[in-house]
């Protein structure tokens, strides 16, 4: 595997979804899709903006306040925790941030085109 700062941030998150994702097709309308990428995306990002690279742990500590909330449905929580895990254990060292992101239906499968955002990219 290719080091985090060589290897395209939408194959990266493409892999760090892939509990979710893999649970897509091409037959499922596109809100559907964009929904469960913006899910993987803002917990890709919140546990990026976390750490010392980018000090803003706040993101975070919002997304797992959230989780928190009865009102919550149970298999949002589950996704949550098991991205959050995915993410300490196979991509802690990745410290990049999904900026811009869109999906495009090519070859009856949705790709994801995104870049990356680093702390002096602000």
């Amino acid at each position: 595997m290719s080091s985090p700062s060589v290897r395209k941030i939408s194959e990266t998150i493409l892999d760090f979804g892939e509990p979710l994702l893999s649970q897509l097709d091409a037959v499922l309308p596109l809100a559907v899709v964009q929904s469960t990428f913006k899910v993987v995306i803002t917990v890709w990002n919140a546990h990026g903006m976390a750490t010392p690279r980018w000090a803003q742990p706040q993101f975070l500590a919002d997304l797992n306040e959230r989780m928190c909330d009865p009102e919550m449905p149970p298999e949002m929580v589950q996704a949550f925790r098991t991205l959050s895990q995915r993410r300490l254990e196979q991509f802690a060292n990745d410290g990049r941030a999904v900026g811009e992101w869109s999906l495009v239906m090519e070859a009856d499968q949705w790709r994801l085109r995104c870049d990356a955002r680093a702390p002096n990219d602000r």
